[in-house]
């Protein structure tokens, strides 16, 4: 089995987003959520899979759940 570190796993997962951006043209929800999903994806595997949404959001944006949640008009 190939492991990886968490930098190059970081890396793909953008690379991943920025190749679906390039391609489908998505307004800013979408964009948004593509990163969330992105940064969820490393933050929940470096978590040992245990990592929730609240934490990939304080992590990963600095806020609360809720706050993010609103700015975003989600």
């Amino acid at each position: 089995m190939t492991e990886y570190t968490e930098h190059r796993v970081t890396e793909a997962a953008h690379v991943a987003k920025d190749l679906i951006l390039g391609e489908i043209e998505c307004d800013q929800t979408w964009e948004d959520l593509l990163s969330l999903m992105a940064n969820a994806t490393v933050t929940v595997l470096t978590s040992g899979l245990s990592a929730d949404l609240e934490e990939v959001v304080r992590k990963n944006y600095g806020q609360e759940l809720e706050e993010f949640k609103n700015d975003r008009g989600f």
